[in-house]
């Protein structure tokens, strides 16, 4: 019991936590897998000494959630729906000689998780959730229509979760996680023998084995603003300066890329190699190579996909003779079109990374 409060407490105190920073990933989860009921002991209150241990087949369990992901933080926050039944048995108890029946439990829990990225694509999952639990079962006596136990009681639900998941598009993510799921049920059931009714039960807890999908949904774009007014007439201008001498000239390359890729193309290696004889032609100069992408995704997915496509602009141009401490990189995912679009579109011209030699 001190272990289990220990654990409620933790997610209560992760809950109330929770950085309440600008996010940009509403969700929709769906998942299913395999759940392995621990069995229900059940003791009569009017005589302790009867008790029995209620053994419970492994069954399947299914769930739907909505949530909200912070890609800047690692936290998600969703609401999560399951159901899960199974088959109980019970040899010789305390109550009869053999019984069989079953149980059912609907949830409702509100989840708090971490995301720790393992990579581009990867992420760890650690969390816990906190709710109700509707429990509904019944245990009768083989061969009578007489039940050890019957009933429903809605209690307290509590769970613990660790898990991987894997972005298998850019806005899909494939998880598989471990579930401990517990009904604090502490409830008392009738029963059809009167000597022994009610029959107590304590707990109802689960091991989970968990798949599924999560589903990220792009915002809608924000509205235009409204258009300025048209400014005063400016005063007369002042005699204008002597003007500065110029700088020198900066040449700048652009290098265009296939939907959801970052290798090089034909084309895009021949700008690549203009870039380099440039550069040589320049002399000493600082490069700077910005990657891009379309607005199809997460802010997150297109962040990595923008820093790889100007890593690969870099590599080509190390590979064609020029220093790699003279070229530096940086991706803007979405936030800098070429074509200005909404959310979404695949516009070739966005996906691109673009060279600029300076002097």
């Amino acid at each position: 019991m001190k272990l289990r409060l220990l654990a409620m407490a933790t997610v209560a105190a992760a809950a109330l936590s929770t950085p309440a920073l600008a996010g940009d990933g509403w969700y929709l989860g769906l998942g299913g897998g395999y759940d392995e009921q621990s069995g229900i002991r059940g003791t009569s209150v009017p005589v302790p000494a009867a008790t029995g241990k209620v053994g419970s087949t492994g069954s399947g369990i299914g769930e739907v959630s909505i949530g909200y992901a912070w890609a800047d933080t690692g936290w998600r926050l969703e609401n999560e729906f399951a159901f899960t039944q199974h088959s109980i048995s019970a040899g010789a108890t305390g109550f009869s000689a053999s019984a069989a029946g079953g149980d059912q439990i609907t949830s409702d829990m509100v989840n708090l998780a971490y995301d720790i990225p393992l990579g581009d694509t990867w992420k760890l999952s650690l969390g816990g959730g906190l709710g109700i639990g509707g429990f509904r079962g019944a245990l009768t006596t083989t061969g009578t229509n007489f039940d050890i136990l019957r009933g429903g009681q809605t209690s307290f639900q509590w769970q613990l979760i660790a898990g991987l998941s894997v972005a298998i598009a850019p806005d899909v993510d494939l998880f598989g996680e471990y579930r401990y799921r517990e009904n604090e049920l502490d409830s008392s059931f009738r029963s059809s023998y009167t000597n022994y009714t009610p029959i107590h039960i304590g707990e109802a807890s689960e091991n989970v084995a968990m798949f599924g999908l999560r589903w990220y949904l792009t915002p809608p774009p924000p509205p235009p603003p409204p258009p300025p007014p048209p400014p005063p007439p400016p005063p007369p201008p002042p005699p204008p300066p002597p003007p500065p001498p110029p700088p020198p000239p900066a040449k700048t390359y652009i290098v265009f890329f296939d939907f959801d890729k970052s290798n090089l193309t034909a084309e895009a290696q021949s700008t690549v190699t203009e870039a380099v004889a440039a550069a040589k032609t320049l002399g000493s100069v600082r490069i700077m190579v910005t990657g891009h992408t379309d607005t199809v995704g997460s802010d997150r997915y297109n962040q990595a996909l923008s820093i790889r496509r100007a890593t690969s602009v870099k590599d080509e141009m190390v590979r064609q003779g020029l220093g790699a401490d003279s070229i530096a990189i940086e991706g803007k995912s979405f936030h800098d079109p070429l074509v200005p679009t909404g959310p979404g579109v695949r516009e070739p011209k966005n996906r691109r990374a673009v060279i600029d030699l300076g002097g």
